[in-house]
């Protein structure tokens, strides 16, 4: 029996329904990980893959697995994964970028074809390796899996510096106040004596923060901070970098992304939330080619810089990450 015909309207449906209705922080955390595993796949495709193969782990064209060798099986062949692949029009001719290209992708491609115009999204196919037959794949183990966190503390350090802003770290402040990042004074504040991981964790955020966030957007003069959607972006982005050095962060902050979502756009929550997985997805990649280069380059040196000592002034106008009232800084 011959499949239905699907449309990239009903693709998009589809899309937006998932997200509506599993737009929880425990789905957000599955959809960051498939992410990471389907590295080469923009935020929608992720979705749309997992929501009709949840355990898909690699995942390309027909014409991809026979180039490594492996077929779709027989009877698998019309049991295709179903995802959207952009079209370019240029110089009046219609090109179609590759499935699995994601947004960062296809902007160069924009680019190097003289600056072509997004018309809209083809239905393309594509199996995971679970639906293929062939000689076993060699084990890739990424060259990224040694890293440590004190070689990502001073790649991200460098981030900061790169952007014009200058790192601190301080023991001054309330106990639950991990970091913040101050506009007006241009510092990236870090809490002395956290475990490293969330120390990285959290150097990773604030990063985020001056990739993805204009100081208008984020706070007012005079503050530190902000809430809602730009906080589950940069804690999202965060957890992508870490997770494609080895490093886990739990997640666990996530829990109110429907809600902020909600804020945004009461009537479709789930065109926020797409917007949201976009921008993560193509930051946070764009922030691990910086890193993996700074890595590459190495001559960070081997310990952490002697950093200047912050104000009690800045601290005491800063506020709490979590939403409870700063309590001023220790005695």
């Amino acid at each position: 029996m011959e499949r239905p015909r699907v449309t990239p309207a009903d693709l998009r449906d589809a899309l937006h329904s998932e997200i509506r209705e599993h737009s929880s922080g425990v789905e957000w955390v599955r959809w960051l990980e498939a992410s990471v595993a389907l590295r080469n796949y923009s935020f929608r495709n992720v979705v749309l893959i997992t929501l009709q193969m949840p355990y898909a782990s690699q995942v390309a064209r027909s014409d991809i697995w026979e180039k490594l060798g492996r077929s779709v099986q027989k009877g698998q062949q019309d049991r295709e994964i179903r995802i959207l692949a952009p079209v370019i029009l240029e110089r009046g001719r219609q090109l179609t970028i590759e499935a699995n290209q994601p947004e960062l992708e296809l902007e160069r491609a924009k680019q190097a074809r003289g600056g072509g115009r997004l018309v809209g999204f083809r239905v393309a196919s594509v199996w995971d390796i679970s639906q293929t037959d062939g000689p076993s794949l060699p084990q890739l183990v990424p060259s990224s899996s040694g890293t440590s966190t004190g070689e990502l503390w001073r790649a991200l350090a460098h981030e900061v510096r790169s952007s014009g802003y200058s790192l601190v770290e301080t023991r001054r402040g309330a106990a639950s106040l991990e970091g913040f990042t101050d506009h007006q004074e241009q510092i990236v504040v870090i809490r002395r004596g956290l475990e490293e991981v969330t120390a990285v964790a959290r150097l990773a955020h604030e990063v985020a923060h001056l990739r993805m966030h204009a100081p208008k957007e984020v706070a007012t003069p005079g503050t530190v901070m902000c809430r809602g959607i730009r906080e589950i972006e940069a804690e999202s982005v965060a957890y992508l970098l870490l997770a494609h050095y080895g490093w886990s962060t739990g997640g666990s902050s996530f829990r109110y992304i429907a809600a902020w979502a909600a804020e945004v756009n009461k009537r479709e929550p789930e065109k926020v939330i797409e917007r949201a997985g976009a921008r993560v997805v193509s930051v946070a990649r764009r922030l691990i080619g910086s890193v993996d280069g700074q890595l590459r380059r190495g001559g960070l040196g081997h310990r952490r810089p002697d950093l200047r000592a912050i104000s009690l002034d800045t601290l005491k106008n800063t506020p709490e990450t979590d939403g409870r009232p700063f309590e001023g800084p220790e005695r």
